[in-house]
């Protein structure tokens, strides 16, 4: 069995699109953060849609939240402008149905697949902080019997520790790890591993332009694209 792990896609249909076009899959797990920040929240979110119709376990993002239940995320500094000026943007494009499928989805699940168990939620919790300060970061592909699965940081990782690891897939949509590739996670065959692939990211950038966001808000978005890397 092959599963595709993805989070924090942020409203970008091309960096989506290009995993889609490279991986098949037989079940897709999507750790939250599927709104803001993007040109394509639409497109985004209907995917997500389409997908619950097969294999499918999501959680809810700490943007997904504050999007579908119409209340402020405090990322703060220059995240919480940037946010707060996309946001008022982009609220006006979801319909009723997406709303309410972004209330539905869990802030946390718990699923057992192909002999294996999964925690999933968008952030680790104060509990699992510890364990991921202890486990061995690993670049090599990683067979265990549970996977603690998060998102959130935007940067990819899988640290392990006995027959447990803890998996990161990084983000889709706004990568902040100095690499401005999509990433995502597989397991396949019980073997997870975190994968990059390049898209158009020019795609993207001219749907930024189209946009009615702030010229200012813009120009960070975009550079942050490029480069992979948070605003300063």
């Amino acid at each position: 069995m092959k599963i595709l792990i993805m989070s924090d896609i942020h409203a970008n249909w091309y960096a989506t699109e290009a995993i889609l076009a490279r991986e098949s899959y037989d079940a897709l797990i999507f750790l939250g953060d599927v709104v803001d920040f993007g040109p394509d929240p639409r497109k985004c979110i209907d995917f997500l849609m389409e997908s619950a119709r097969m294999r499918f376990w999501g959680v809810r993002g700490e943007h997904d939240h504050a999007m579908a239940f119409g209340i402020g995320a405090s990322p703060g500094g220059e995240m919480e402008r940037i946010l707060n000026e996309s946001r008022e943007w982009s609220e006006g494009l979801h319909s009723s149905g997406e709303v309410g499928y972004l209330r539905r989805l869990p802030l946390e699940e718990r699923i057992s697949l192909d002999g294996m168990d999964f925690e999933l939620a968008h952030r680790p919790d104060p509990e699992t902080l510890p364990i991921l300060e202890r486990g061995k970061e690993r670049t090599d592909p990683v067979s265990c019997r549970k996977f603690i699965l998060v998102g959130h940081s935007h940067k990819p990782y899988i640290r392990s520790f006995g027959d447990t690891a803890v998996l990161n897939p990084g983000s889709v949509g706004q990568p902040r790890d100095n690499d401005p590739r999509a990433s995502y996670a597989v397991i396949e065959d019980g073997e997870a591993s975190i994968r990059r692939v390049k898209y158009d990211i020019e795609k993207t950038v001219k749907g930024l332009e189209r946009s009615r966001m702030p010229y200012e808000v813009k120009g960070r978005l975009i550079s942050m694209l490029l480069s992979g890397a948070a605003a300063g």
